[in-house]
């Protein structure tokens, strides 16, 4: 039974343009991966300073986004993030993409799916297994903690951890 790759991916609101097969980063062939071309379905959007609908398209801006890997497969969405231009206020504006922040190389579930593993495991084996730099996975982590927790993290000196509770199984508390 074959499954079209827009149920796959499962992103709603895009259409898939094209699929690819190709080799990963590394040489080795294991590491074969998938990419994706994806845009928004709708033709329009909204200006974030008017509320004015708008289906004039300013330019295209084409991005590569990491996302959860299919089986083995790593995948790499290629996404045209359109930028539109508004009649009414005359200002330029980028298209909103729920399900990848601004300025982000990683889908928000990717990212999610990374901090699972990370509590299972540490950031070098999971950077290692996920094709990815411990940088990435380190900011990943924090980005996930900034907005689970919500705590300003910025005026901590120290933080302990109780590795016996931790071992234990009671490691739900935060100490500052």
């Amino acid at each position: 039974m074959k499954f079209p790759v827009e149920k796959i991916l499962n992103l709603p609101e895009m259409k898939v343009l094209d699929c690819l097969r190709v080799a990963s980063r590394r040489e080795e062939v294991e590491g074969a991966g998938i990419i994706i071309t994806i845009e928004k379905a709708d033709n329009d959007c909204t200006c974030p300073n008017c509320g004015q609908t708008t289906y004039s398209i300013h330019q295209n801006h084409w991005r590569m986004i990491h996302d959860l890997p299919w089986g083995e497969k790593s995948v790499l969405l290629k996404i045209n993030r359109r930028q539109f231009k508004c009649h009414k206020c005359k200002k330029v504006f980028s298209e909103n993409l729920d399900f990848v922040e601004k300025s982000k190389g990683y889908t928000k579930r990717l990212a999610t799916n990374i901090v699972e593993q990370v509590l299972n495991s540490n950031i070098q084996s999971v950077a290692k297994r996920n094709d990815l730099s411990d940088e990435e996975v380190e900011s990943m982590l924090k980005r996930q903690v900034s907005q689970i927790l919500n705590i300003n993290l910025s005026q901590v000196k120290r933080l302990g951890i109780d590795e016996i509770a931790l071992v234990k199984g009671q490691g739900n508390y935060l100490a500052c």
